[in-house]
Formats: structure tokens, sequence, C-alpha cells
């Protein structure tokens, strides 16, 4: 069966608003390119597009996402402790070093102090890794086998279709042999809540940042061998379908 990659961007003033991709046969494509534009609806865009490509090759299956954990605190300095003391422990990173680079997607991590349109690469020895400080990495090509079943299953769970989005990525991320973690704040401004993935985990944490702050993004933290070309082609060229969740 062929497979084809959905994916869609909104901007405002070449500003970066949001995105999403889906992976599916043919016959798929015209309903969830309707379903995708659906959700841009409450928006504020002024330019959209849509890109349809088909998969030439063959996809990784994976049988199970990460495990989805939940955790609640007081307020994001709090929830940011608590990832940052994991981090520091599984990188061997120091707690300050961690918490710098960290601190980048707070105030925006690119250059200009805008968001970066992709996610950051630190190894163990504080190295940022990406090729470009304004892209970064991207990771695409990712989607679970039957979307509508594992969305269903996690809505009834009480999660939201971005946790479907985020795990499924997450989940292709650390399929990576040398990606130890993801630590990821989201760019809304009314969107609080923050995940870090580690060690078969999908880790949510509410909150990870203060509301009305409209900056975000990710960091991939990896072991100090990892081959930069050979990261960028999986995250940005290997597809990845993964078949249930962890339940």
């Amino acid at each position: 069966m062929m497979l084809y990659s959905i994916k869609i961007r909104t901007s405002l003033k070449e500003k970066h608003i949001s995105g999403a991709e889906r992976i599916v046969s043919k016959e798929k494509i015209p309903n969830v390119v309707k379903a995708l534009l659906k959700r841009q609806e409450h928006k504020d865009f002024d330019f959209s597009n849509v890109k349809i490509e088909k998969i030439s090759q063959k996809p990784i299956i994976l049988g199970k996402s990460l495990k989805i954990k939940t955790y609640k605190f007081e307020n994001y300095k709090e929830a940011l402790g608590f990832a940052l003391n994991i981090i520091s422990a599984k990188t061997n990173l120091p707690l300050e070093t961690a918490k710098k680079f960290i601190n980048l997607l707070y105030i925006g991590a690119s250059p200009d102090k805008n968001n970066m349109r992709g996610a950051m690469i630190v190894n163990e020895k504080g190295e940022r890794l990406e090729k470009d400080k304004f892209r970064g990495v991207r990771t695409v090509l990712v989607d679970f086998k039957n979307r509508e079943i594992i969305t269903k299953k996690l809505l009834e769970k009480g999660y939201t279709e971005r946790t479907v989005d985020a795990l499924a990525l997450a989940t292709k991320n650390l399929n990576y042999k040398n990606l130890i973690a993801e630590f990821c704040i989201s760019d809304d401004n009314d969107y609080t809540t923050g995940y870090l993935a580690i060690d078969g985990k999908y880790i949510r944490l509410k909150p990870l940042k203060p509301y009305g702050l409209d900056k975000g993004g990710r960091i991939y933290f990896v072991k100090n061998n990892t081959n930069v070309d050979e990261l960028y082609n999986y995250l940005e060229k290997i597809p990845v379908l993964i078949e249930d969740i962890n339940e």
C-alpha cells in the first residue's frame, strides 16, 4: 500500500503559527486534508500551505509508543526543576549547563530571540550541534498506523489531540540510538503543559511554562558520539509508523 505524507503549515507575518503532519493511504487524503484545515479555523494566520508527498521509503514500524506519565506541580518553576534534575542525571550535564540551554526556550532560542523553527541539539559536553540555529532540526514523517483508533483511546483517557501528535514525535525521537532525551514547551501562549521524553517515558509536566508566554521549542539531548548527519537523516527523511500506545 502506498503511503503519503500530508503536512500543513500556517504563519502570520512570516512567523510560524502552527503545523501538523499525517501519514495516510491515498484514499484517506481528502478527509485528512479537510480535518487538518479545520484545526486551523481558530488560528489567526495570513498564510497556510498544504503539502502532499508520496513516501517512497518503507517505514520503520514501532510496536508501542513511549509510556505516558503525568505530573502536576504548583507552578512551572517546580516542574522545570523536576525536569532539570532528571536531564542532568541522565546526560551528565551540570545542572546549570542544562538550565542555560533550556532557559533559551523561554526567551527565544534562535539568534534573533524568536522561536527556532525546529529543535536545538545539545550533546553531553554541552555543545550545540544543530547546523542552523534559526531552523534547528525538525522531526517529520511520523504518525500512528491507525491514528483514528489511537486518538479515540487517548481522548477517552482525558488527553487531547496535541498529545497524539507530540507522543508520536517523541516516540520517533527516542527510537534513535543516540538520542537521550527531549524537552519541549509549546509556543502557544495559552498552552502551559510541556513534556520530557526519556527512558521510554513521555512525561507530561503541568505547568511547564507561565500562561501568556509565546515562546517555546524543543531540545534534543544526544550522546557525544552522535553523527549529526545521520541524526538529521533519521529525523527528517526516515518514515516511522507506530502501531499502538504503551498502556
